[in-house]
């Protein structure tokens, strides 16, 4: 298959992680199990206390926040129909999205191979949850299906002495009724516990724009960052960079031993201004190199609704500096807030230019969820430009099909080339493709139809290595394990919400997939209360 965006995997093409791992001279003082509070910070006081500033419910902060006429910048409410500049965007409105398509089935006579770059993105299925949970049907173009697979938990069991390890399971496809079958390609990175990780420095650029005050969203981000004051280790180091019309220090590197001193500097968010979020990146990325740590995990993580309207604006603009601090061992972890004057697109690209990952919040909850236990774990390196190659058999495979990882394919000849910008998986992070596949008359069950392999470069030596397994077709008679069937009724969801061809015609409805579910919430599958309630969420929505 040919690279969807070439110009992006141009720019980046030469992006590797350098993060290492903990010399014997260095070692980290013991850390708390992941999700144990450790000193008590009443971290959900922030948002529940939250107060939105001047006007109605944030609007004059808002209203402030945009710019009067700007080529590129984020939409007025003002320009394009009259609407009052001071009236506060429904959660649907004024976002950024971008169609990246839905793949065909393809003959595995004229291209065999399928390649495409790992990735553990969760952010579209956060928006859609979010605005599901608001009784609205997410737009079209916000559905990226590999992320509201790769949402949900995954029982791979982590390798214990490799970096990767590859599974692989095949079922009937449960959204088709001609036979074709649904094979699932995991991935799982192995785990770094607490105690194993290397010490974390985490540079917070923090947009306080009069956007950020619309509802709770500042709230949740001083939330967030009580978080991290709460449950990392004391040898660990904050900082925090803010921004608005421009872009300012607000906290240098502190240990997080010094408890009160960052919980101040969150007290000090208070919104207003424009976005300048080229100027908080270059900044949070100046703080962030200053204080290097190379025995370290040095990470910036950005906070924000991605609507830029000051300065350069686009993904193009920052990319250089992000591939640069990529390049020497800074990653770039996106974090939104909000619906109603958000971009989606922004974030997401921003991500995958710095060797992170993307994810939405939108509760407390969740902001519990990356801050308090994931973020940290997670992002201890594993495996850097991770990619997977799934090569089908063109005598028993009459045409498969990707599902989603639309924006994530490459060149199948970059498969070997590690300088070819791939995914990132940090410890203990699973990443799961779904595959449509019609088999060819007179294949038997258990007939091996393809393989699948996938190779990264290991920041323990710097070389690269590689993982596979092989696939087999499966016997119409068998039930789908819950591996396999959540995972599927996730990509039916998503797909189903979706309606792009070729899916928009199945017969599928939201009732029928409601009933799948139901079944897997019955038996006690992880993840599928969760699902569930989506579906009918879903049935609710307008």
């Amino acid at each position: 298959m040919t690279p969807l965006r070439p110009a992006v995997a141009a720019l980046v093409g030469s992006l590797a992680l350098t993060l290492t791992a903990c010399s014997q001279d260095h070692e980290p003082e013991p850390g708390p199990e992941p999700g144990t509070v450790t000193r008590g910070i009443d971290a959900a006081s922030y948002v529940e206390d939250y107060e939105v500033g001047a006007g109605d419910s944030g609007a004059m902060n808002y209203s402030q926040s945009q710019p009067q006429s700007a080529p590129g910048s984020a939409r007025s409410l003002s320009e394009g129909g009259g609407t009052d500049p001071l009236r506060i965007p429904g959660p649907l409105e004024d976002n950024t999205f971008v169609d990246e398509g839905t793949s065909g089935f393809v003959d595995p006579r004229e291209d065999a191979r399928s390649t495409f770059a790992l990735d553990v993105d969760t952010g579209s299925y956060g928006v859609a949850r979010t605005l599901l949970e608001q009784g609205l049907r997410p737009p079209a173009e916000s559905i990226r299906v590999e992320e509201w697979v790769n949402a949900l938990p995954v029982a791979d069991e982590a390798p214990a002495g490799a970096d990767l390890a590859v599974t692989s399971e095949s079922g009937m496809a449960p959204s088709l009724e001609d036979g074709t079958q649904l094979v699932r390609v995991g991935v799982a990175a192995r785990e770094v516990t607490a105690a194993e990780r290397p010490p974390v420095h985490v540079t917070l650029v923090v947009d306080r724009s009069g956007s950020m005050d619309i509802r709770e969203r500042l709230g949740l981000v001083q939330s967030s960052l009580a978080l991290l004051a709460d449950r990392l280790r004391d040898d660990d180091t904050v900082a925090v960079v803010s921004f608005e019309d421009q872009a300012e220090p607000l906290l240098p590197p502190t240990p997080v031993r010094d408890t009160e001193t960052i919980l101040e500097a969150v007290k000090g968010l208070k919104p207003g201004g424009s976005t300048n979020l080229e100027a908080g990146l270059t900044l949070g990325y100046e703080q962030a190199r200053e204080h290097f740590d190379p025995e370290g995990l040095n990470l910036v993580v950005l906070c924000s609704d991605g609507v830029a309207n000051v300065g350069a604006t686009g993904p193009g603009s920052i990319t250089e500096r992000i591939a640069e601090e990529g390049r020497d061992g800074i990653s770039l972890v996106t974090v939104g807030y909000g619906m109603g004057n958000y971009n989606d697109h922004l974030m997401e690209q921003l991500a995958d230019l710095g060797d992170g990952f993307y994810s939405y919040v939108d509760s407390y909850d969740e902001a519990e969820e990356l801050f308090g236990t994931a973020l940290t774990t997670t992002l201890t390196p594993v495996a850097a430009e991770a990619r997977t190659q799934v090569a089908f058999d063109p005598e028993l495979v009459s045409s498969y099909r990707l599902v989603g990882y639309d924006n994530r394919q490459i060149a199948d000849e970059d498969f070997a080339d590690m300088d070819v910008d791939a995914g990132e998986l940090g410890a203990g992070h699973h990443a799961t493709a779904l595959y449509e596949v019609r088999l060819a008359d007179g294949v038997e069950p258990g007939d091996v139809i393809g393989t699948a392999s996938v190779r990264w470069t290991s920041p323990r030596d710097g070389e690269s290595q590689d993982a596979g397994t092989e696939l087999t077709a499966a016997d119409p008679a068998d039930e789908a394990s819950p591996a396999l069937a959540l995972p599927a009724a996730a990509a039916d969801l998503a797909q189903l919400l979706k309606r792009a061809a070729p899916y928009a015609e199945r017969p599928v409805t939201l009732e029928s997939l409601e009933e799948r579910v139901e079944v897997l919430e019955t038996e006690g599958v992880d993840g599928a209360e969760e699902l569930a309630e989506l579906v009918r969420a879903a049935q609710d929505a307008d």
